[in-house]
């Protein structure tokens, strides 16, 4: 990069997830960086090691000037940031810069999905949230790969060719646990019972994408969206494909820095 294009001013997008920090910069339609990194360490402190880490590797000169917005559960801990945004906004915005057509966007997280109904312009009209404990979200899932000590891989394989799993029925991740260990000593064939599991999550999916109208192209954003065997049982469900992201994860904070070049009139 020359000195004259360091001048040109860079856009960057930071999540603050509850597990996960992702951290997108653009220039004009390119992103020139993108990063997840699984952390405890407080919003504040690892968005700027983080941005200190995408300088030097993007070999940014000192005078490169950047705007910063931040999205997220933790985005008021970033304070350097010029903007914020929330998570369904920069969700559906990332979404429909990956792809035009999306009118439905799911964002599937390590503690709570949405739902949102997009139109022609990018707007978010409709939208709608979990609302029964954790069932439906990553960290559900994860605790299931632990009861059928199984990684998320296995799980899909498991459930490869399963149209129809063993019926789950907790909402509760912690009785939903003790419902599978319940199975799996009763003699349930593993399989059926991780087609069971896929198929209680996209449930709670379903919910909130009835409520909104499921219109294509629909999009999956969220780390959960990186698990094919889920992706799978809701295609199934639904009676179409869907769109994922290469990376899926970073959609928000990718959707955080196309907010920042709108706010400066870049857009």
């Amino acid at each position: 990069m020359t000195e004259e294009q360091g001048k040109e001013i860079l856009f960057s997008g930071i999540d603050i997830g509850t597990e996960t920090v992702n951290l997108v910069i653009m220039k004009e339609d390119e992103i020139l960086h993108a990063h997840t990194e699984v952390t405890e360490e407080g919003g504040f402190i690892v968005s700027q090691r983080l941005l200190d880490q995408a300088k030097r590797k993007l070999m940014l000169p000192a005078e490169s000037r950047m705007t910063l917005a931040a999205t997220g559960i933790g985005k008021k801990t970033v304070t350097f940031a010029q903007k914020q945004s929330s998570d369904m906004v920069c969700h559906a915005r990332g979404a429909r810069w990956l792809f035009p057509e999306a009118r439905t966007v799911l964002d599937i997280g390590a503690s709570g999905n949405r739902a949102m109904s997009v139109n022609k312009a990018g707007k978010v009209e409709k939208f709608a949230l979990n609302s029964k404990c954790a069932s439906g979200t990553g960290s559900f899932l994860w605790s299931m790969t632990k009861v059928i000590e199984a990684s998320f891989e296995e799980m899909t394989l498991l459930s490869s060719g399963i149209e129809h799993g063993t019926k789950i029925s907790n909402y509760c991740a912690v009785f939903a646990e003790s419902e599978v260990i319940s199975k799996i000593h009763g003699g349930e064939p593993k399989p059926r019972i991780v087609a069971g599991i896929y198929d209680a999550v996209v449930d709670r999916l379903l919910e909130q994408l009835n409520r909104i109208g499921i219109k294509d192209e629909v999009v999956i954003t969220g780390g959960v969206a990186r698990n094919l065997g889920l992706i799978r049982a809701l295609e199934r469900r639904i009676g179409r494909k869907v769109r994922v992201p290469q990376d899926p994860q970073i959609v928000g904070a990718l959707g955080a820095a196309l907010f920042a070049r709108a706010e400066v009139g870049q857009e």
